[in-house]
């Protein structure tokens, strides 16, 4: 009984349990998760949501088991120990699970707009739709018109819709100087905008804006948000 799914997900939030013993359950946890994200197995990803979710919240899965999974599926391409195939059976299984986590949200009285976005030309869609999620639980009204589309396009979007904050979401290096140009169109139609993701790790590219790094949580991230939209307004 060790390992059932639903003694794991006890023993990773239960606070009463030591560090220690969390930390084995959640290792346990992401174990079972990289296993059913390289199988494509939605199903078993499901399960392991599920029973999370019985004793912690939606952003702590993302933080605690579905980001750094996916870290360590980007690690293991890099290193040449996963074929692309395989990255993108588990990167569709995410997207697919991410997109039935949110069918599932309680809509709640929406007061600020969020636009999520990516460059031109950059297409990873999963740093996005987590952000979706947990801004739709803070209750945002959540506008995600990632991935890539043209610029201009893109900037028509924006417009139409006049959100409070525009978040843009880079993953690969070779879209930074891409993120930038967006980042002034955007400032041309006087809406305030953030930047994040992976590529921004190294911390030396300046995009003109305010950035958070990629390991920030998404409390972090939700004070930025914060921050921007308060300041703007005055």
């Amino acid at each position: 009984y060790r390992y059932s799914p639903k003694i794991l997900a006890f023993l990773a939030n239960n606070k009463k349990i030591d560090v220690k013993g969390r930390k084995k359950s959640i290792q346990k946890i992401k174990q079972n998760t990289l296993k059913f994200l390289l199988s494509g197995d939605l199903d078993g990803l499901k399960l392991v949501f599920k029973n999370f979710r019985k004793t912690g919240t939606i952003p702590e899965f993302y933080e605690k088991i579905l980001r750094p999974t996916m870290y360590d599926i980007g690690t293991l391409w890099r290193e040449g120990r996963l074929d692309i195939g395989s990255e993108h059976v588990a990167s569709n299984a995410v997207i697919r699970l991410i997109e039935s986590m949110n069918t599932k949200l309680k809509s709640k009285s929406k007061s600020k707009t969020i636009v999520i976005c990516t460059p031109d030309g950059e297409y990873h869609i999963i740093p996005c739709l987590m952000l979706q999620t947990y801004f739709s639980l803070r209750g945002y009204n959540v506008i995600n018109l990632s991935p890539s589309m043209p610029t201009r396009s893109l900037i028509s979007h924006i417009e139409k819709e006049n959100p409070d904050l525009v978040l843009i979401s880079i993953t690969l290096d070779k879209h930074l100087v891409s993120g930038k140009k967006l980042v002034k169109s955007i400032q041309k139609i006087k809406i305030p905008v953030i930047v994040g993701g992976q590529a921004l790790k190294n911390d030396n590219f300046d995009v003109g804006v305010k950035t958070f790094p990629t390991s920030s949580s998404l409390a972090e991230i939700n004070k930025v948000v914060k921050t921007e939209i308060s300041q703007f307004g005055n």
